[in-house]
């Protein structure tokens, strides 16, 4: 068993860059080699950039159990009371994003600490800085902005 045993094809991984944080994100693996040490070259890319990195640069986005069942309880509750929820982001804002309920985000908080794959749940109305997005996680109650948000797949299925 080895330290980089996370690092596989295909898996969401965050790269710390060693430019200053430049271009720290999350990440799909596209190709790594067999056996992996700290400085085997690991390609990775998001959906306008790849990039070569070191294998030490790289560690795994954790996940967490769902919260799913609980938001669809605390949303029914939310409606009864007279709150709107939407299915796309563009009919609570002015936007080009095509974020949708179902699609899977990677979550990166105002610190740089990524957080995902998570599932796009409802969007509300913007407030507190253009909070609107509900995502599966621990937090479901409180919308996140969509500029945190990296849409890593459209459909539920990463």
């Amino acid at each position: 068993m080895s330290k980089y045993d996370f690092i596989k094809q295909g898996n969401l991984l965050y790269w710390h860059d060693p430019d200053n944080g430049l271009s720290d994100g999350a990440y799909r693996v596209i190709s790594a080699p067999e056996n992996i040490e700290k400085d085997s070259t690991i390609l990775i890319a998001t959906a306008s950039s790849e990039a070569e990195v070191l294998a030490s640069e790289l560690s795994p986005i954790s996940t967490s159990r769902s919260h799913k069942d609980e938001f669809l309880r605390w949303k029914k509750e939310r409606e009864a009371e007279g709150m709107e929820f939407f299915n796309c982001l563009s009919e609570v804002m002015d936007t080009e994003s095509s974020l949708t309920v179902g699609d899977m985000v990677a979550f990166t908080n105002d610190f740089g600490v990524v957080f995902g794959p998570k599932e796009v749940l409802a969007f509300g109305k913007p407030w507190n800085g253009g909070r609107c997005v509900y995502i599966d996680s621990d937090a479901y109650w409180f919308p996140d902005r969509p500029d945190q948000l990296t849409i890593l797949s459209k459909g539920g299925t990463v």
